[in-house]
């Protein structure tokens, strides 16, 4: 049965295509190259379009746009993933011996309204990641702007992932295994355990201010993939346009230049949000993402993409090197020193980068119930 997926951006024209109905996208400024397969060409043109994207149904002519140069660098390349496997692969292949992929995104496009990401990049080696028709404007700008920033600091940096070996996450061995599964049944298990205080804490949001009961935010994980990032409303609406005005409470004492962002007393907080802070209840919705496969039970914390976006330090950018967390070696060592400076954050979470196996997370894990109690108000 054919469904309809409806692509809400912009209040502008809209066109009808195989029973699909997409949005004019305006992305003024982006250089892209878009590949797409007969059946999407209609839908792709209004969805992708701009003065400077080059759009083709063929991998040759594609391959030929790439060889004159004529209209390089891309911002970005991208490809409908509704196209031939082999032939995406072959131009993902053309691409690389180009020395193309080192510096622009590969993207592949799918129309489904849920598409299955995971499955797609794990049979389509070379691309970074998947985006569908139903993304906006800014968050495809955002996207393509960080993989962006991520492949320069790639090919810059003295740690190349090809190269680390040591990181015992990359590979399926037991270190992997053990932690996705882990993983799996913990976030299943505890999400079924407090599925009853989703309910009280939506109703205890609601009663107190209007706005969603979650909070969804666009955060950077491991290898600065964007992810969306859960966590229930604990401040007023609209709390992150704020931020620039209160940078002068940040309690990071180098906040002039800092990457992160916390304070103490947060102004934007609500009372019921300072209670869920106080106890992490506002962290309970990361389950969803960890379930998902977005982050892990231990990690890094998954940045913000305007704190991502800043760290442009070799040495800083090997965090992203780590899955993303709900806890992890800051949680329980740093998170209620009042005096921690930027680079002793950056410093744990590198540590963690460079330790990290099965056992360290358990270690974690089990020292994170004893900081939760004693930790300061953040």
């Amino acid at each position: 049965m054919k469904t309809k997926l409806t692509i809400n951006m912009f209040n502008s024209e809209t066109i009808t295509l195989n029973e699909t109905t997409v949005t004019e996208t305006n992305l003024r400024g982006l250089n892209l190259l878009v590949i797409l397969s007969a059946s999407s060409t209609g839908a792709g043109k209004k969805f992708l379009k701009s003065p400077q994207t080059c759009i083709t149904q063929d991998f040759l002519t594609a391959k030929e746009i790439v060889l004159t140069g004529e209209n390089l660098p891309f911002d970005a390349i991208i490809c409908d993933a509704e196209l031939s496997k082999k032939g995406v692969a072959d131009f993902s292949r053309f691409l690389s011996s180009q020395q193309i992929t080192g510096h622009t995104p590969l993207l592949l496009l799918s129309f489904q309204e849920k598409a299955d990401s995971a499955s797609l990049l794990s049979h389509l080696k070379g691309f970074d990641d998947v985006i569908t028709a139903n993304i906006s404007p800014a968050d495809l700008n955002e996207k393509i702007g960080i993989l962006k920033k991520y492949k320069s600091l790639k090919s810059s940096m003295p740690y190349h992932q090809e190269k680390l070996q040591y990181f015992p996450f990359d590979h399926r061995g037991f270190n992997y295994i053990a932690k996705r599964a882990l993983d799996i049944l913990l976030s299943s298990f505890l999400l079924l355990l407090v599925s009853p205080f989703f309910i009280i804490i939506a109703i205890a949001i609601k009663l107190e201010s209007r706005g969603p009961v979650f909070y969804r935010s666009k955060r950077a994980g491991r290898w600065y993939k964007v992810f969306t990032f859960y966590k229930f409303r604990t401040m007023i609406v609209n709390a992150d346009s704020m931020i620039a005005n209160l940078q002068y409470m940040n309690e990071y004492k180098d906040h002039k230049t800092s990457f992160f962002f916390k304070l103490k007393d947060d102004p934007r907080v609500t009372r019921v949000g300072k209670f869920l802070r106080k106890t992490s209840l506002d962290e309970l919705p990361q389950l969803i993402n960890v379930l998902k496969g977005d982050m892990s039970i231990v990690g890094n914390r998954p940045l913000p993409l305007y704190e991502a976006q800043t760290i442009t330090v070799d040495k800083s950018a090997k965090r992203f090197f780590a899955t993303a967390g709900i806890t992890g070696l800051w949680q329980i060592e740093g998170r209620s020193n009042e005096n921690l400076t930027i680079d002793e954050r950056i410093a744990m979470d590198v540590a963690y980068a460079d330790n990290a196996s099965f056992l360290y997370d358990l270690k974690i894990m089990l020292k994170t119930p004893k900081e939760l109690i004693h930790k300061s108000n953040v």
